[in-house]
């Protein structure tokens, strides 16, 4: 199946414009809160939930992931420079598969905040997996996952949070409707 006959010029352009946000909100919200992990997951899960909240059809996520994965990796904004492509993959494929499971019910706030923290988490996971095939010592890796893991699953969390929220008002507002099944 050819990628354009199963989305929409306008989804496409939708999900490549979520992609863009989340490696813009990356670059903007490095904010230095000292608090290892996460916290830039505050903000570009919105990005991501809400794209596939309006695009409601698996591989929405995945498209945007590997939008954001390519800036991310093209610009070398990471640690990881060109393997970062493979923790926005990952992160759509983890926001793909909570959206199928809860039907996209991005309208209720359980389903963000799961869906959010889970993505963050899955983005951590990569990436210090990614760090594990490098060479860097798994002392300093399990170190990592152990501290980070909270402010992952909490800034996720949180972004999911606020996700649902502006979902409910885009809604309300009739700028985005709801879709049949």
């Amino acid at each position: 199946m050819h990628l354009e006959k199963y989305f929409s010029l306008n989804e496409i352009a939708l999900m490549s414009i979520c992609g863009a946000m989340i490696f813009v909100m990356k670059i903007a919200f490095k904010i230095p809160v000292h608090i290892p992990g996460g916290h830039s997951g505050i903000f570009w899960v919105i990005p991501m939930i809400i794209g596939i909240s309006i695009v409601r059809k698996p591989g929405a996520g995945i498209y945007i992931g590997l939008i954001s994965g390519l800036l991310a990796s093209f610009f070398g904004i990471g640690a990881l420079h060109v393997f970062d492509i493979f923790k926005y993959l990952a992160v759509g494929i983890a926001a793909d598969i909570c959206s199928m499971l809860f039907v996209y019910r991005f309208d209720l706030i359980a389903v963000g905040v799961i869906t959010g923290a889970v993505a963050n988490v899955v983005k951590m996971v990569v990436s210090y997996s990614v760090e594990l095939l490098l060479g860097v010592q798994p002392f300093f890796i399990i170190i990592g996952i152990g501290v980070s893991s909270f402010s992952h699953i909490l800034f996720g969390g949180l972004g999911g949070l606020i996700s649902v929220y502006i979902i409910r008002r885009l809604t309300r507002a009739g700028v985005i409707g709801e879709k049949d099944g």
